[in-house]
């Protein structure tokens, strides 16, 4: 018997299901093989602690709920529309984005390079203060400056 084969019978054997003469095949591969021993040992010690393990009761309709969703139908089915509206919206950005950078690469051509760098010029933020002197900023920056004076 190939281990594969007596890995899938594990639970039969241990469930007392296995018919009679595949009992023997698997018992046999069981004392000759140590690691399919192994794993058969570690399947029964698991089922011993099932067996010991406190049984809980379901609650009060629980039983007539699940019947009531498996008569009424409600299966969920798999739809290829969702998947196909994920890649449309994707596309869709993409193609936006592709859209934005070639117009806005074009209309940059069109202006002379003295006013692109005039409006690059005014959009720096080195235009402003990074903390105005009257500003609880501008405090906490001069108060610094003079104790690294000293």
């Amino acid at each position: 018997m190939k281990c594969s084969k007596a890995h899938k019978l594990i639970s039969l054997y241990i469930d007392g299901e296995l018919p009679e003469q595949d009992m023997k095949i698997f018992e046999d591969h069981m004392n000759i093989c140590h690691k399919c021993r192994a794993e058969f040992e570690g399947s029964r010690e698991l089922h011993k602690l099932f067996i010991k393990a406190d049984e809980f009761k379901a609650p009060y309709g629980f039983h007539t709920k699940v019947m009531a969703n498996i008569s009424s139908g409600k299966a969920v089915r798999f739809s290829g529309i969702p998947v196909f509206l994920r890649f449309a919206e994707a596309a869709a950005i993409i193609v936006v984005i592709v859209f934005g950078i070639l117009s806005g690469s074009t209309v940059l051509k069109g202006y002379p390079t003295d006013k692109t760098r005039d409006v690059m010029a005014s959009l720096s933020l080195d235009v402003f203060d990074s903390a105005p002197p009257d500003s609880l900023a501008g405090a906490y920056l001069a108060m610094m400056e003079v104790r690294n004076e000293k």
